[in-house]
């Protein structure tokens, strides 16, 4: 089985896919990590260097990548729904679950973190609100399930989530 963890910055994509990935005995990818790895530099330096649309495209390629793994947890970018044939990759997949956030609690949770690009030109809650406004129904459109991440805490989150792949 592959897992896919898609919603905004700032959500708990990673932990929550580390997590979850310990619990059920899994491999953990993130393809910001991914991206990473392959380019031999951090995704603000890619950002800066090349630009968001060569980021994105690395993105997808990333996604790609994940086509021939068994058992795992795979957290997203955030953005990484922007792209159509990432939706249509993902639309295919049986277990993608949106980790919702308000953009408020994906504030407090960026708020002082220099390695996310998109944050870095402004107001940022008002960032956060605007992608989330621009997003939210493609993460809708692609995932199976909605699980919203602002009032629970790791138990609960890992429950639901658990509940969801056993059906």
């Amino acid at each position: 089985m592959k897992v896919f963890l898609v919603g905004p910055m700032g959500t708990g994509k990673s932990t929550t896919g580390r997590n979850l990935s310990e619990r059920v005995d899994y491999d953990f990818y993130d393809t910001d990590k991914l991206i990473e790895k392959a380019e031999g530099r951090k995704i603000k330096d890619i950002f800066e260097q090349d630009g968001e649309d060569y980021f994105r495209q690395k993105e997808s390629e990333a996604l790609s990548e994940t086509k021939t793994l068994r058992n795992v947890v795979i957290a997203t970018g955030g953005g990484i729904v922007e792209k159509k044939e990432n939706r249509l990759f993902l639309e295919k997949e049986d277990k993608v679950i949106f980790l919702d956030s308000s953009p408020e609690r994906q504030y407090e949770r960026t708020k002082d973190s220099e390695k996310r690009p998109l944050l870095n030109h402004g107001d940022n809650l008002e960032i956060l609100k605007k992608l989330y406004e621009k997003r939210f129904n493609f993460y809708e459109a692609v995932s199976k399930i909605k699980i919203s991440m602002d009032n629970l805490d790791k138990e609960e989150i890992l429950k639901k989530i658990i509940n969801f792949l056993d059906k």
